[in-house]
């Protein structure tokens, strides 16, 4: 059997914000230190352990970001914005040069010329009257000076913008002031655009577009009901992590693994499609603490059979250390270890399993942070360290060392017996792996 033949899968498992400080509610320790690790401990046997930056030391990552620097992609060059990547994941058809805007229905308070946010989500709006609204706004404000504006409804007070014309640049600033009590933000064109005509362009529609809405909103029967029954209208569209539909090079391409991917959050979902891997549903996948994690573990277990990388994203851990809920964040770490039972043992023996972070949400900050996140690669090629627990402290002391996001693919290509060694060329292309398309002499 050839060396490519006995490559080794791997299940990358990210757990969204797992990094934390230790807390005073659970006896001075870290929620990963509180608890009693039976199968992570399984697979430590085996492994290495470590810390990873995931941009670099004391910068705090959005998830977007930090998952392709993970994933082995350079943010400083190929970064369209997180607009597109929660667009794909919602479903929102994106053609490429087309910019995507996070949005969500607000309230807002007029004050002389000014509009304040009082409600950054509109009371939660109900998902049926953010459509209804959204329709409104598509017909009653859709065109400007050529340009098309339109809003794709999600859930709640959620939904996506999709602005599509020439001569635009999407390296424009947030309307939204990201809390209650400031005024609605002026749409302006970032200090480093490089196309600032582009940018100058966009933004000013999007102002102008902005004002239109919200003239149109506070006569919409929806807001009328709502402000009679002492609920507070959704008389404002906050716009903000605009980006651009780009074509990315496919994950495949850059590191030879056929990827597929188990998550329920829309911008895990997003990335993983526009990186070319497959995505899978899950019943009971939800995206918050209450996740049914074995059948997202069995899922990733199916696709090894025909797939040989998997990542598997959890969002429970963040969803905890935003609300500051410590106690929560380890009742969920805990669930994750036990349903880690799925895997047998000898799981890796014949694949490699890494679990980690995309970055630290210390619940004593309820917001990201810019520490390093825990590592463990086990695998029967990973030479195993002495360390004893999985979490941030024993870290210090595993094999691995800190190392920063972009070096993980090339870990796990080395620890799944992938990597070909430096200077060597089977290919014309710069690759560190051992492609399956060599081409072959012929000999007449």
């Amino acid at each position: 059997m050839g060396l490519v033949d006995e490559d080794l899968s791997v299940l990358l498992i990210i757990l969204d914000g797992l990094g934390d400080s230790r807390s005073s509610v659970l006896g001075n320790k870290s929620p990963l230190e509180s608890i009693e690790q039976v199968n992570m401990m399984k697979f430590k046997r085996r492994g290495a352990t470590g810390l990873i930056d995931p941009i670099s030391p004391g910068v705090p990552p959005g998830s977007d970001t930090s998952h392709l620097s993970l994933f082995g992609y350079d943010i400083s060059k190929e970064y369209p914005g997180r607009g597109p990547f929660e667009a794909v994941g919602d479903g929102v058809p994106l053609r490429e040069g087309e910019i995507a805007f996070r949005a969500n229905f607000a309230t807002t308070e007029l004050r002389g010329d000014r509009a304040y946010v009082s409600d950054r989500r509109a009371g939660r709006l109900p998902t049926e009257i953010t459509a209804n609204l959204s329709s409104i706004l598509n017909v009653e404000c859709g065109q400007i000076e050529g340009v098309n504006f339109k809003l794709w409804p999600s859930l709640e007070h959620r939904a996506v913008l999709v602005v599509s014309g020439d001569a635009l640049s999407h390296q424009v600033t947030d309307n939204d002031p990201h809390i209650t009590g400031a005024p609605l933000l002026e749409c302006l064109p970032l200090e480093e655009a490089s196309d600032r005509r582009g940018a100058e362009r966009l933004s000013r529609l999007v102002n102008t577009w902005t004002r239109r809405c919200i003239k149109v909103l506070a006569g919409t029967p929806e807001n009328i009901e709502r402000r009679k029954r002492g609920f507070p209208p959704g008389n404002v569209v906050l716009v903000r992590s605009p980006g651009v539909m780009v074509k990315m090079a496919p994950f495949q391409e850059r590191w030879g693994f056929r990827a597929g991917c188990v998550a329920a959050g829309k911008l895990y979902r997003g990335v993983a499609k526009m990186l070319g891997m497959d995505v899978v549903e899950v019943p009971g996948a939800t995206g918050m603490p209450d996740t049914d994690i074995g059948a997202k573990l069995r899922a990733s277990r199916r696709l090894l059979d025909d797939h040989d990388f998997v990542y598997m994203h959890l969002k429970g851990t963040d969803v905890c250390s935003h609300k500051g809920d410590a106690i929560g964040k380890a009742h969920f770490l805990k669930r994750f270890d036990d349903s880690l039972g799925e895997l047998d043992a000898d799981f890796t023996s014949s694949n490699v399993l890494a679990i980690t972070g995309d970055h630290s949400t210390p619940c004593s900050r309820a917001m990201h942070s810019g520490e390093p996140v825990p590592l463990l690669i086990s695998g029967p090629y990973v030479r195993a360290d002495g360390v004893a627990r999985f979490d941030e402290l024993s870290a210090m002391g595993g094999s691995i060392g800190r190392v920063l996001g972009r070096d993980l693919m090339p870990m796990l290509l080395d620890a799944s017996r992938r990597t070909v060694e430096l200077g060597t060329r089977p290919t014309p292309r710069r690759l560190n792996f051992i492609p399956k398309d060599l081409a072959a002499l012929k000999l007449s």
